[in-house]
């Protein structure tokens, strides 16, 4: 298992951006999707969903890393148009008739058109939230998120924090290749087993190791966090120095500029 959604340095435009207009797009991003939501915001949001995939071609991120995205997010996206298809009250075109279960204003056995035209927005608006924050992560390394988030005055130990995820999600990913690849060697292949015999006995010697792994880490993490200071009541030194350039204000202009033409149509 490989990670996918990593820091890969490229030289492209997007990687050259100075992070806090990355930040910009992402908090625009959040804002957007959590505006009030309606059946007819499906244009909006794929104009901003067509805008981040712009962006992720221009940073020349592999097509296998979105569709590990879409692999993530398939579950979610058919439980949310199955239960909005049979559950959602303005739905008065039925598609599939099981039976008639009425429950409030709403009939359990009949799957809508309406219904399912809601759960699709409500896929959509998932795909855009969950689009921009790995574009962020895949193009930004480590140290400029640190010295970014610090510009923000964020506090230290907030941004530690967050680069430490984004650190130890890495080394999840790294670790649990690791232990199966070993588990392997011992006769104990968990690709070989089918779904029964995969959820009855199959995770247990793969994530114990993973668990004291991760403590051992953590350990090792703190030290060497202990060793170089921090959480000292001085300022911290910046391991690079970040500068605007004319660039980074065009972009942030063309990414605000599309953030207002979709909040126009939102509300006209």
């Amino acid at each position: 298992m490989q990670p996918v959604f990593r820091y890969t340095h490229v030289d492209t435009p997007i990687h050259r951006l100075h992070p806090l207009v990355k930040v910009t797009y992402v908090l625009l991003t959040l804002v957007l999707v959590m505006y009030p939501i309606k059946a007819s915001d499906m244009p909006v949001l794929l104009i901003w969903l067509g805008f981040s995939a712009v962006l992720w071609t221009v940073a020349r991120i592999e097509l296998r890393r979105f569709t590990t995205l879409l692999k993530i997010l398939t579950g979610t996206f058919i439980f949310l148009i199955l239960i909005q298809g049979f559950t959602y009250r303005g739905g008065h075109t039925p598609l599939i008739v099981l039976g008639h279960l009425k429950l409030w204003e709403a009939d359990l056995g009949v799957i809508t058109k309406e219904g399912v035209w809601f759960g699709l927005v409500l896929c959509v608006r998932i795909l855009v939230a969950t689009s921009s924050l790995p574009l962020f992560v895949m193009t930004t390394p480590a140290s400029a998120i640190m010295t970014a988030m610090g510009k923000l005055r964020v506090p230290q130990t907030v941004t530690f924090m967050f680069v430490s995820a984004l650190s130890f999600t890495t080394l999840l990913f790294e670790m649990w290749g690791s232990i199966v690849e070993a588990q392997k060697l011992r006769a104990f292949d968990i690709d070989s087993m089918n779904f029964v015999k995969r959820a009855v006995k199959a995770y247990v010697p793969i994530i114990t190791p993973l668990i004291l792994l991760l403590f051992r880490k953590a350990n090792d993490f703190q030290i060497a966090m202990e060793t170089k200071g921090f959480g000292a009541p001085i300022e911290p030194t910046e391991i690079e120095t970040l500068t605007a350039r004319p660039t980074d204000y065009l972009w942030l202009a063309f990414i605000v500029s599309v953030f207002v033409l979709c909040t126009v149509l939102k509300f006209s």
